[in-house]
């Protein structure tokens, strides 16, 4: 399976920044631009809301815009610009997965919209890191699961799941 950053995938993470920031300016609408609903309302669920999701975003992209991946049951093949590196299944050492609590536990309600975005760290037994983020495919989990079921897979519980590289 090839995996790269596409657009669609970006949006769809986006949904719901895009439903917040549709919900502000329609209180803004609704509120006449009253300078207190903007004071306590809107920068409060601007800071909250948006910027950490944004950031995220932009952490996620930062880090995987040069590289493509090729997936398979024989391994990963991770493509950026003119280089190509493979990675076979037998030196797969452990897969963890970067994921806030809500995703972990498979919920549907979000307390927050940044709580869709997580990451997998293929660690090899030479120490390389391979970092495939939900941006590639909102699926990246159960595609290493099925994909590698005999490789250790750990779940990490992290509130704010940024890329973190050795």
């Amino acid at each position: 399976m090839k995996l790269s950053q596409k657009i669609s995938t970006q949006i769809s993470l986006l949904a719901t920044q895009i439903i917040i920031v549709v919900i502000i300016l329609y209180i803004l609408y609704a509120a006449n631009f009253d300078g207190k609903i903007f004071v306590y309302v809107i920068i409060p669920m601007f800071i909250v809301l948006v910027l950490p999701t944004a950031y995220i975003h932009y952490d996620y992209y930062n880090h995987g815009r040069n590289y493509n991946y090729d997936i398979n049951d024989k391994g990963i093949i991770q493509f950026k610009k003119d280089k190509s590196v493979k990675y076979d299944r037998a030196n797969f050492k452990k897969i963890k997965l970067y994921m806030s609590g809500t995703r972990l536990i498979g919920s549907v309600v979000k307390n927050f919209p940044f709580e869709d975005y997580y990451y997998a760290k293929i660690i090899t037994f030479e120490g390389e890191e391979i970092i495939i983020s939900c941006l590639f495919s909102k699926k990246i989990d159960q595609l290493l699961l099925s994909l590698y079921s005999e490789v250790p897979l750990t779940k990490m519980k992290c509130f704010y799941p940024l890329i973190q590289t050795k």
